[in-house]
């Protein structure tokens, strides 16, 4: 069995599905995701599309891929800005939320320039963050939700969890 702990293929995030891919060829039993799964959770703007076509409501949301023109999306601010496809809130900052064009449009060249990932900006929803863990094949089963307490925050701070407050 191989334990699956991958989060990237020599630096390329998008590569990630690809392992569990060949194993599943090669017919090697593996932990973790299927490819499938990996594909759609590692896209923000897919696993967003799916869920509204479930009926799951999803804040509206605009994609910024690299090398292209900007356009500000005819979205409700203040916007969230963050990678499309990077993970544990990487490049997510107290500047990530803004509220203007002109400052979408500078975050947005952050992302590309410094998380060197497309970017993605989303209607900004206060409320909780939470975290379901799934466990199991055949059965999937629920374990208890976690909440992150922001507490701890500052009370003009933005309440979502930045990379310094995931991870300090």
């Amino acid at each position: 069995v191989v334990f699956n702990m991958l989060e990237d293929f020599f630096g390329f995030v998008e590569f990630e599905p690809n392992v569990p891919a060949l194993l599943e060829l090669l017919q090697v039993p593996y932990t973790g995701c299927n490819p499938r799964g990996l594909a759609i959770a590692r896209d923000k703007a897919l696993t967003k599309t799916i869920l509204a076509q479930d009926g799951i409501r999803v804040p509206g949301f605009a994609v910024f891929p690299r090398r292209r023109r900007f356009r500000p999306p005819p979205l409700a601010y203040p916007l969230l800005v963050k990678s499309l496809t990077e993970e544990a809130s990487a490049g997510l900052a107290h500047g990530s939320l803004v509220r203007d064009a002109k400052r979408l449009k500078e975050r947005v060249a952050f992302v590309h320039g410094t998380v060197s990932s497309d970017a993605i900006a989303e209607e900004y929803v206060l409320g909780r963050e939470l975290s379901v863990a799934v466990i199991g094949n055949r059965r999937p089963r629920a374990l208890p939700p976690r909440e992150l307490d922001l507490s701890g925050l500052p009370p003009q701070a933005p309440r979502f969890a930045t990379a310094r407050v995931k991870w300090d």
